[in-house]
């Protein structure tokens, strides 16, 4: 018997009405990133994280959670084999559409034994790709799950890796500076990381984080000297200052003296504003 005021199918309507969570996987990042603004583009879906490599994908999943994964298959080799049916058992809701050129009929047969439920060919135009996710959308049994990393999760991590302190973060989300403390422990809790700039790696290697474009104003790259990307590429694997005067076999002095230059250079104040510059200005590889 029904009870007046309460409304049993509200958190079903509410999960309906929901975006669809997507996580794109695509060796090349310019062809993810593309794909990514597509997808944003659609009402109805939210892009969680861009990645490159199949353990980025399989962290973006446990981080984020979503409820589609777009994979762009090779070979159907048997790593690739191995990573659709880890996500597929790490993942029960979760539903794959794997990107695939050349079509061949007999790849396609293993990524479906595998637990890929749509193959999409590359040469096929974007209406394709929107069929397959709007029936997977409309079919698929998402289940009741939120992500690993909540938005305003999201939001600290965006100001703590654009190199604000916990007092500046503060009066930016209207929250005490301690709820910010508690924020940044369990964010970097869930990245395993220990500081700013390795949260910042780990953000940027699984697209939990968009980087801009660079602006028309600040020009375009700069040029570097072996040393400034010797630097770069340190910050880049998460390093400390004084891991990257030990790789170097230099003194922290003359790191920290060589990394002012090159933050002047980039127009930052921090490493982590570095790594999010030096990405946007394809200084950096992606992981």
């Amino acid at each position: 018997m029904s009870h007046p005021g309460r409304h049993p199918g509200r958190r079903a309507m509410a999960e309906l009405c929901r975006p669809t969570r997507v996580a794109v996987h695509c060796h090349h990042r310019m062809h993810g990133e593309t794909l990514a603004s597509w997808l944003s583009a659609l009402a109805g879906y939210s892009v969680v994280g861009i990645v490159s490599t199949g353990p980025c994908l399989l962290q973006l999943c446990v981080l984020r959670a979503p409820d589609i994964a777009l994979l762009r298959t090779k070979a159907a080799d048997d790593e690739e084999l191995a990573l659709v049916r880890k996500l597929r058992a790490d993942h029960p809701g979760l539903r794959v559409i794997g990107l695939q050129y050349p079509f061949d009929p007999q790849e396609s047969l293993r990524l479906h034994h595998a637990g890929v439920h749509r193959l999409v060919s590359l040469r096929s135009d974007l209406s394709v790709l929107f069929a397959a996710l709007e029936d997977l959308r409309q079919h698929g049994e998402f289940a009741n799950r939120r992500p690993r990393l909540t938005d305003r999760e999201l939001e600290v991590l965006a100001l703590v890796c654009g190199g604000y302190s916990v007092e500046r973060i503060a009066p930016v989300l209207n929250i005490s500076p301690h709820t910010v403390a508690n924020f940044k422990r369990r964010i970097f809790a869930k990245l395993e990381v220990q500081s700013r700039t390795q949260a910042a790696v780990e953000a940027e290697r699984l697209g939990l984080l968009r980087v801009g474009t660079p602006s028309p104003e600040r020009g375009g790259p700069p040029s570097l000297t072996s040393r400034d990307r010797d630097i770069l590429a340190s910050i880049a694997r998460g390093e400390s200052v004084r891991q990257t005067a030990n790789a170097l076999g230099i003194a922290m002095k003359t790191v920290q003296s060589e990394q002012r230059n090159l933050f002047f250079k980039l127009g930052v104040a921090n490493r982590a504003e570095a790594l999010f510059r030096a990405r946007a200005l394809g200084l950096v590889d992606d992981c």
